[in-house]
């Protein structure tokens, strides 16, 4: 996987690190509260038919926190700003976990900037029934280990995380803390996202994975009742972090639902 570049970007006062590559119509792939782990085999795939954009979301390494950047809304902001300045517009946009939740955020304030949505088992709607796993009072490399349905048949599980992983500190500390930050209090949800994501009419594909234990699938109906005729597919034997566990059938769904 070396198809890609890397860069800075300028936006909102900090320098935006941003993975590239592939060609065709633009894709802006956020990450979740995993964080920047590079040019991933989803990245890869995709990239077959789109030109993506893979950026480290601001106070997530190597991209520097901005001081007024603290909720989920300042980082839809913060990414139409990135596309306007690019001009990219309209961009399709698809979005993991916490990422996901930016990306419905991001319709919800300026649909015009955009295409079309994939949302990956997001974050942002509190399940009646069921709990989101608190992953802020778990070890992290047992969260990682949840995140997926079998790590050991995953080849991007071992190769980001298969070697010594560091619990505290290190690159991916600065990201755990802004996850915190934006997603602690109410924990992973905004009461009123449900009510503001009746005004969405764009094309709207939600993938949840049947063995995610993070983001319960109640959300993944939740959302669809939010989101007036948006699309909900499954892929078998996954986790939560679907971008990991099955890039190649991901970038398929998102290909097909992209065309």
């Amino acid at each position: 996987m070396a198809n890609y570049t890397e860069e800075r970007v300028s936006v909102g006062g900090t320098e935006l690190y941003l993975t590239k590559g592939g060609s065709g119509a633009p894709v802006l792939v956020l990450h979740g509260v995993e964080g920047h782990e590079g040019w991933l085999a989803f990245h890869e795939a995709l990239a077959a038919n789109a030109t993506v954009y893979a950026p480290a979301s601001p106070g997530y390494t190597p991209t520097e926190r901005l001081e007024w950047l603290t909720t989920i809304t300042h980082q839809a902001v913060f990414y139409h700003w990135f596309i306007e300045q690019q001009g990219l517009g309209p961009v399709d946009v698809a979005g993991v976990g916490m990422g996901g939740w930016i990306a419905a955020q991001m319709a919800v304030l300026n649909p015009h900037n955009l295409r079309k949505l994939v949302l990956v088992s997001p974050a942002g709607i509190r399940p009646e029934k069921e709990e989101i796993f608190d992953i802020f009072i778990t070890p992290w490399k047992d969260v990682i280990d949840m995140c997926f349905c079998d790590p050991g048949s995953s080849p991007e599980y071992e190769r980001i995380y298969g070697g010594e992983y560091q619990e505290f500190g290190g690159p991916r500390e600065a990201g755990r803390t802004m996850s915190i930050r934006m997603g602690f209090r109410p924990f992973f949800y905004d009461p009123a996202l449900p009510g503001m994501l009746k005004k969405v009419s764009l094309p709207t594909l939600l993938v949840w994975g049947d063995s995610d234990r993070i983001m319960p699938r109640e959300c993944a109906s939740l959302y669809q009742q939010a989101i007036s005729g948006s699309t909900l597919k499954t892929i078998a034997s996954c986790g939560h972090w679907a971008q990991f566990e099955k890039p190649h059938e991901l970038a398929q769904l998102t290909a097909d639902f992209l065309a």
